[in-house]
C-alpha cells in the first residue's frame, strides 16, 4: 500500500486537504516476475550449457583430440612402432607440437631401421634382456642358438647357460652358472642351443644406462665352434703327422726338452729311441704313394701299441721315428734291461705278419737308444746322438738296437768338422780328377772313369771313402758333380786340341743325390754343350740301385741324355734288387760287372758263373761288356774265355792324374809287362 497527502495550492501555503491512499494489489505480478525469472533462468542455462558445450566441443577439437592422437603416437613410438600416421592439422602450438612429434618420429624410424639393420647383418649374436628374461634377440643370435623367429623372446637367460668353459686367455675368469647379468667380456662359456645341444661362444656382457645394477643388459654372443675347430687344427697341421696322426718332430722336441728340463727334479733320466723303418718294396720304388702313407700308419699303429701310457712315440720324418720314455736313476741296471725289451718289443711289432697284402718284403727297425743322464747337452744334440746310435744298428744288419756312447759322439765331431771343410773345398775348387783306365785285351786305351780326389790342404790327397758318404748326407754332392763334369770336360777339350782324343770315352759316376734332382739332365747336358767336345766322348754310369728307385722318372731322365748322345753305363751290376725286370725299358749302352764277382770268381764257382750269365745277357741285349777290379792276369783270361773284352782294374792301372794319363793316350796301348814299375797299386 502507497500514501500521500493531498495539497491545495494557496498564495502563501499550500494547505493539506487531506490524504490519498492507494491499495494495489503485486501477487499476479510477483507470479509473473516469478515466471520470468524462471524463464530466464533458464534461458541463461541453456545459453551456458550451449557455451559450455562448444567450448567443450572446441577445447576437444582443438585440444583434446589432438593431445589423444599424439598420446597414442607416443604410445606407439614407445612399442617400436613407427608407421602409424600423425595427422593434427593446426596452426596453433599444438600443431608444432605435433609437427615436431611427425618429424621424431621419422627420425627414430630411420635410426631404428638403421640400427635394426646392423644389428641383423652383423655376424654376432646381439640379445636384450630385462630383469634376467631375453627381450630382443637379432638374426644372427637366432641363428647361433637355432632359434625360429620370436622363439626366444621371453626366454630366461639362465636358459641359454651351460656349465661354463675353462677360459682360453691366461688369467681369465669363466662366469659361473646363473652370472650371466653380470659384467664379464670375451671370456668362453659353453651356451645351449633351443635343441639342448651345447656351443662354445665368447660372450660380452654390459649394463644398459649408467649403473651396473641396471635389470637391462646387453649381451654379445661370438660362436667360436669353427674357429676352435681350426685352431685345433691347425694344432694338429703343426703339431701332428697327418699320416700317422703321431706327434711330428716340433712336438717332439718340445717334450723332449721339457723331460731334460725336470728328469732331475723327478728323479729320473730320459731315455731317446731312434728307430728307422726299412721296406725293400719302398725302397725299390714298387709301391704307391698312397699305399706308402697306409704301411706308415700300419707301423704306427703297431709301434704305439707296445708304448705306456707316459710313453710318446712321434714321426720324425719319413721312415724315422722317436720314441721318449724315462727310468728311475737308482734303477739305472734295471733299466738299461728295460731299455733292451722295449726296443727289441719294438722290433718284434714290425716284423710279425706282413702290414700290408702287396707287400712282397717284410719290414725291418733299426733302433738307436740314447740313456741322457746329463743336462749339459741340448735336445737337439740328444737327437743326433741317439740317431748315430741308430746308424749303428742299421750297419750291424737293422732289426737290431744299439746304445749311444762316446766314440759315436767324437766320430760326428770328425764329421761335422769335414763337412764345413767340405763346403770350403767345393767353394775353393780343391778337388781334382784322376783316371783309370779302361782298356782292351791288347791293352789297348778306349776310355776311363773318371775318379774324384779331394786335395785336402792339410790331409793331402784323399780319397772318396773319405768324404763322399758326407757329402752325400750333406746334400753337397750336386757341387761335387757339377765340379767333377766341368774338369773332365776341360781335360777332354785339351785332349781334342792335342789330337789324343780319338774315339776315348770318360765315365763319369754320379751320385743317387745328384741323379734324383729334377733339372739333373738338362743341367749335365748344359755342360757338355758349353765345352767344344762331341757329346758321345762322355759316358755316365749309373748304380743298379739308383734305377729302381721312381723307375719312370728314371727313364725320362736318360732319353733326355740319349737324346744328347750321352753313353750309359749300368755300374756294379747284379749287386741291386729287381733290375732285371727293367732292364730292357731302360736305354742303356754298356754293363759294367762289379769287381765283387771278378774278385772271386776263380775260387767261386757260382760267382764265375754269374759273370758269364752277366756276359751273355749283355750280348743278348746288344750291349757292351767291361770288368772292374781286374787285378790279376788270370782273372783278365777267365773274363776273356767268357766273352768280355774291356777291362779296368789294377792289373792295368790304378786311377792317375791327368797329365800321366796323356802319356798312355799317346803311348796308345797300357804297358801290361812293366804295370807295376808304371803305375804301382
Amino acid at each position: 500500500m502507497k500514501s500521500a497527502e493531498l495539497l491545495l495550492p494557496q498564495s502563501h501555503q499550500d494547505m493539506k486537504i487531506g490524504q490519498l491512499r492507494v491499495l494495489v494489489s503485486d501477487q499476479q505480478m510477483q507470479l509473473k516476475l516469478r515466471a520470468d525469472k524462471t524463464f530466464y533462468s533458464l534461458v541463461l542455462l541453456c545459453q551456458a550449457a550451449v557455451s559450455l558445450l562448444m567450448i567443450g566441443w572446441v577445447v576437444y577439437r582443438r585440444v583434446l583430440a589432438p593431445l589423444h592422437k599424439l598420446t597414442v603416437a607416443a604410445e606407439s613410438i614407445q612399442a617400436g612402432q613407427f608407421n602409424n600416421p600423425i595427422v593434427v592439422r593446426q596452426a596453433d602450438e599444438i600443431g608444432v607440437l605435433a609437427h615436431q612429434m611427425v618429424l621424431m618420429q621419422k627420425s627414430l624410424k630411420k635410426l631404428f631401421e638403421e640400427q635394426a639393420a646392423i644389428l641383423n647383418n652383423i655376424p654376432v649374436g646381439v640379445l636384450f634382456t630385462r630383469q634376467g628374461t631375453v627381450e630382443f634377440i637379432n638374426h644372427a643370435g637366432k641363428r647361433i642358438f637355432g632359434a625360429q623367429n620370436e622363439e626366444l623372446a621371453g626366454q630366461a637367460c639362465d636358459r641359454l647357460l651351460m656349465d661354463p668353459m675353462p677360459p682360453i686367455t691366461p688369467g681369465g675368469a669363466a662366469p659361473k652358472r646363473g652370472q650371466a647379468s653380470g659384467p664379464f667380456a670375451g671370456q668362453l662359456i659353453n651356451l645351449r642351443r633351443m635343441d639342448g645341444s651345447s656351443f662354445p661362444a665368447e660372450l660380452r656382457t654390459a649394463a644398459m644406462g649408467s649403473s651396473q645394477e641396471s635389470d637391462q643388459r646387453l649381451w654379445v654372443v661370438i660362436d667360436v665352434s669353427e674357429r676352435i675347430a681350426a685352431e685345433q687344427q691347425i694344432d694338429r697341421l703343426a703339431f701332428y703327422d697327418p699320416v700317422t696322426q703321431l706327434p711330428n718332430k716340433n712336438l717332439l722336441m718340445d717334450r723332449l726338452r721339457q723331460s731334460m728340463a725336470s728328469q732331475a727334479a723327478n728323479g729320473e733320466v730320459t731315455v731317446l729311441f731312434f728307430l728307422e723303418i726299412y721296406n725293400a718294396d719302398m725302397a725299390h720304388g714298387s709301391l704307391e704313394p698312397d699305399k706308402v702313407d697306409g704301411l706308415y700308419a700300419q707301423c704306427a699303429q703297431r709301434l704305439i701299441e707296445r708304448l705306456e701310457s707316459h710313453q710318446t712315440m712321434a714321426r720324425v720324418v719319413g721312415e724315422k721315428f722317436s720314441l721318449i720314455s724315462s727310468l728311475k736313476i737308482e734303477a739305472a741296471a734295471e733299466g738299461i734291461k728295460y731299455c733292451e725289451a722295449l726296443a727289441q718289443g719294438l722290433i718284434d711289432s714290425l716284423s710279425r705278419q706282413p702290414l700290408l697284402s702287396d707287400l712282397k718284403f717284410g719290414c725291418s727297425v733299426s733302433v738307436g737308444i740314447n740313456i741322457i743322464e746329463t743336462t749339459s747337452i741340448t735336445a737337439e744334440e740328444a737327437m743326433m746322438q741317439a740317431e748315430m746310435a741308430m746308424v749303428q744298428a742299421r750297419a750291424a744288419g737293422r732289426n737290431t738296437f744299439r746304445f749311444f756312447n762316446p766314440l759315436m759322439q767324437r766320430l760326428a765331431n770328425e764329421r761335422t768338422v769335414i763337412e764345413a771343410e767340405l763346403r770350403q773345398a767345393i767353394v775353393e775348387k780343391q778337388f781334382v780328377v784322376f783316371y783309370q783306365p779302361q782298356v782292351t785285351f791288347e791293352g789297348e786305351v778306349v776310355g776311363a772313369e773318371a775318379l774324384v780326389r779331394w786335395r785336402h790342404p792339410q790331409r793331402g790327397l784323399l780319397s772318396p771313402a773319405h768324404f763322399i758318404q758326407i757329402g752325400e748326407d750333406a746334400g753337397l754332392m750336386s757341387d761335387i758333380g757339377q765340379l767333377v763334369l766341368e774338369t773332365v770336360c776341360t781335360d777332354l777339350e785339351h785332349w781334342q786340341t792335342t789330337g789324343l782324343l780319338n774315339e776315348l770315352v770318360v765315365a763319369v759316376n754320379v751320385s743317387a743325390q745328384e741323379f734324383k734332382s729334377v733339372d739333373f739332365a738338362t743341367g749335365f747336358c748344359q755342360i757338355l754343350d758349353r765345352h767344344q767336345i762331341p757329346n758321345h766322348h762322355v759316358k755316365l754310369e749309373l748304380t743298379e740301385s739308383m734305377m729302381v728307385d721312381n723307375i719312370e722318372d728314371v727313364i725320362a731322365k736318360m732319353h733326355v741324355l740319349k737324346a744328347h748322345h750321352v753313353t750309359i753305363s749300368l755300374d756294379d751290376f747284379g749287386t741291386g734288387y729287381s733290375s732285371l725286370s727293367y732292364l730292357g725299358r731302360f736305354p742303356i749302352d754298356q754293363i759294367k760287372i762289379d769287381q765283387s764277382f771278378v774278385r772271386d770268381m776263380l775260387l767261386d764257382a757260382t760267382k764265375a758263373s754269374i759273370t758269364r750269365t752277366i756276359v751273355m745277357l749283355g750280348e743278348s741285349l746288344g750291349l757292351s761288356i767291361i770288368a772292374e777290379g781286374v787285378e790279376t792276369e788270370d782273372q783278365r783270361n777267365m773274363l776273356r774265355a767268357q766273352g768280355c773284352s774291356l777291362y779296368q782294374g789294377y792289373w792295368y792301372s790304378k786311377p792317375i792324374p791327368a797329365e800321366d794319363f796323356m802319356g798312355l793316350l799317346k803311348n796308345i796301348k797300357v804297358p801290361v809287362h812293366q804295370k807295376n814299375q808304371a803305375f804301382p797299386k
